[in-house]
């Protein structure tokens, strides 16, 4: 009896183990393609950004590295990218809240 018992719950097991690990590989393999799209546009745009204030004057990019506009522009386009990236993993991201 004991052994009909193991074969079934090892049989059950294994069904639901194919299951999760196939739902598991398919949510990977969706992020992994979302968060490239979203790294190639991103980087796209920052390329154009970097073009843009490179073809300024000479004096426009002395005030451009006085502002430190550089580093905005990564503060910025790091945000957009975890913004999207949030938004694309959807509901499995919870707020933390501290009390």
């Amino acid at each position: 009896m004991p052994a009909m018992f193991v074969a079934a719950l090892w049989g059950a097991l294994a069904t639901a183990m194919g299951s999760l690990i196939g739902r598991a590989l398919i949510a990977l393999g969706i992020g992994f393609v979302t968060y490239k799209g979203i790294d190639l546009g991103i980087a796209a745009l920052k390329t154009q950004a970097v073009n843009g204030v490179n073809s300024l004057p000479a004096d426009a990019l002395n005030l451009v590295g006085f502002l430190w506009l550089d580093k905005a522009l990564t503060v910025v386009f790091s945000g957009v990218v975890t913004s999207l990236s949030m938004k694309a993993v959807g509901g499995s991201v919870k707020k933390m809240v501290f009390k």
